[in-house]
């Protein structure tokens, strides 16, 4: 297909073209009839003046004096001079003897001269390739004869093919100049609107850089300035659009909830990362896919096409047992497509933490009711045998008082674990940090549970290493070690060994509690620090626990921005590792 330019400057090319040669074809016949008319306006001057010349009182055929005076004018002008009579006789000719030709007066052009009556006037007539002038004589107001002058047109087309040669070549010249004019015309006039094209092309590609240059206030001017508007507008309106398609991608991937949206094809258009996390899948396998009949998504499928059978808000709980356990709410609501079908979009719920915090608040209780039933259960049981008479006998009187004793201060330690459990998770405890070197904070705190080691016949082992300051709570942080010890005694049979090391490095400084007892096994090692469990819950309560220690010792740690690690093994011991940064 032709470009434009190309078009435009074949059109002028044509227009051009055929101006010239219409103009080159009128010039060249108005040229020939002005120098047909000159050359005949000079032939009939030189007529007359031969005639005035000619005596033609005394006419008389074959008369010497006018076959000269006809030859003399014929050498002289270039032509040929006939002299005629009134009557068409020839008088004289320059080419030929008058007895040689005929009466003239038999063509019609002789005739008129010679007939006619207006003075001065002669005739042009063009006949077989020649050109005839015939100039009336008169004298005294009467018409004595006619001079002929006659010239080959041959001559005159030489003469013009000159002067036609000329003309071409100067139309030619002239023609080269008009077309390249007419071409750098064609692409000024193209070039603004290859430009807007290309402009245009960009933006239709989603490239609004390109801009197109203003030369002048026309109306191509004022098109490219709008289309630079547009560009720029639609540039602005797109980065606009992309910013807020980027904020809600990432507003609606990085959520935590699942979305997931179905068209009335029951076609997957949207999925984000938590709905691929939620039932392991991937997004090949998801978008503009239906959802797949596996037995993961099947009470999801079912609550989907509930939903769009009712028209109705869908609310329901999921259970799901793969890739793991969760427990998903879910909330569909319907929604209608452009051309009348439905729609669905579900939004998904982890709210397992949810039903896992309702499931331990509810053993926490049970736990807290049973922890306080067994020492009020005894208390008030060896108080009972005591009023019923018990007390008479010294003996038993001393027992049950110790027994009472114990399990009030089991009671007693139980309600203020609760207390400080409760402190701490709501945020109520202030930690009063201050720096102390690290050979200045542990040593007290092991003094406190030195005589409690010895009488469980367990070694212990103390490595502190280099010296170093840290920032804590000491008496915060002697409970978490109290804790941890007190832990490791409860559960390291006789001739164990304990040991507590400390040491730093270059992300945090930490301390480490090892024992060598019973050890916990590994599935038990995520619960261990929940509130009143126990792995081994008859030595716990032999060795006084409340089961809240490992609750409080995590908690703590927290609070001093720290974190704890546990490893072990059963029956080769356990070792709780504490990091604290800088």
């Amino acid at each position: 297909m032709k470009s434009l330019r190309s078009r435009l400057t074949s059109t002028f090319l044509w227009l051009i073209g055929l101006s010239v040669l219409i103009t080159g074809i009128f010039v060249a016949l108005l040229l020939r009839a002005s120098y047909v008319d000159s050359l005949s306006d000079r032939m009939g001057k030189e007529g007359a003046l031969l005639a005035a010349t000619l005596n033609w009182e005394d006419v008389s055929p074959g008369q010497p004096s006018f076959r000269r005076q006809a030859r003399l004018f014929g050498q002289t002008l270039g032509t040929r001079v006939t002299l005629i009579d009134k009557d068409g006789k020839v008088l004289g000719d320059s080419h030929k003897s008058p007895t040689e030709m005929k009466n003239l007066k038999r063509y019609e052009e002789v005739r008129r001269v010679l007939e006619g009556k207006e003075q001065g006037r002669w005739e042009r007539v063009a006949a077989n390739n020649r050109l005839y002038v015939f100039i009336p004589v008169d004298r005294g107001g009467e018409r004595k004869g006619a001079v002929r002058i006659s010239l080959d047109l041959e001559e005159i087309n030489h003469s013009l093919r000159q002067v036609w040669v000329s003309l071409t070549v100067a139309l030619l010249l002239a023609f080269g100049g008009a077309a390249l004019f007419s071409s750098r015309l064609a692409s000024r006039i193209t070039r603004p609107i290859e430009e807007i094209t290309q402009v245009a092309v960009d933006i239709a590609r989603n490239k609004y850089h390109r801009r197109i240059p203003v030369y002048r206030r026309d109306e191509i001017g004022r098109l490219a300035t709008a289309i630079n508007r547009m560009a720029a507008g639609l540039r602005y309106q797109l980065e606009t659009i992309r910013k807020s398609e980027r904020r809600l991608t990432g507003v609606i991937e990085t959520m935590e909830s699942g979305l997931l949206m179905v068209d009335p094809k029951e076609r997957v258009t949207l999925a984000n990362q938590a709905i691929q996390r939620f039932f392991d899948l991937k997004p090949s396998q998801l978008l503009n896919k239906p959802l797949p009949e596996r037995p993961v998504l099947h009470d999801l499928n079912t609550l989907i096409r509930r939903c769009r059978e009712s028209g109705e808000t869908v609310r329901d709980e999921l259970h799901l047992y793969f890739p793991k356990e969760r427990i998903i709410e879910a909330n569909l609501t319907p929604i209608w497509g452009e051309k009348g079908g439905m729609g669905v979009v579900a939004l998904l719920h982890d709210i397992t933490p949810i039903r896992y915090l309702e499931k331990l608040r509810t053993e926490f209780v049970a736990n807290v009711s049973h922890e306080l039933k067994t020492p009020v259960t005894s208390l008030r049981g060896f108080t009972e045998t005591l009023l019923d008479g018990a007390a008479e006998d010294p003996e038993m009187r001393q027992e049950f008082l110790e027994i009472i004793q114990n399990e009030s201060l089991r009671l007693e330690r139980l309600i203020s674990d609760l207390l400080d459990l409760s402190k701490i998770e709501s945020r109520k405890v202030r930690l009063d940090l201050e720096e102390i070197t690290i050979h200045e904070l542990v040593p007290p705190i092991v003094k406190t549970v030195e005589e409690q080691i010895r009488k469980r016949e367990l070694s212990f082992e103390l490595n502190l290493g280099n010296n170093f300051t840290v920032q804590v709570d000491k008496d915060r942080f002697s409970q978490v070690l109290v804790n941890l010890l007190s832990n490791a005694m409860a559960y390291t049979p006789a001739g164990g060994k304990i040991g507590l090391s400390a040491g730093e490095d270059e992300k945090c400084w930490w301390i480490r509690v090892v024992d060598t007892g019973i050890g916990i096994p590994e599935e038990d090692l995520p619960r261990i620090f929940e509130r009143f469990y126990r792995v081994d819950k008859a030595r716990s309560r032999e060795s006084g626990g409340t089961g809240l220690g490992l609750a409080i010792v995590k908690h703590l740690v927290e609070a001093h921005q720290g974190t704890i690690h546990v490893e072990s093994q059963v029956g080769k011991g356990t070792t709780f590792t504490l990091c604290f940064p800088h």
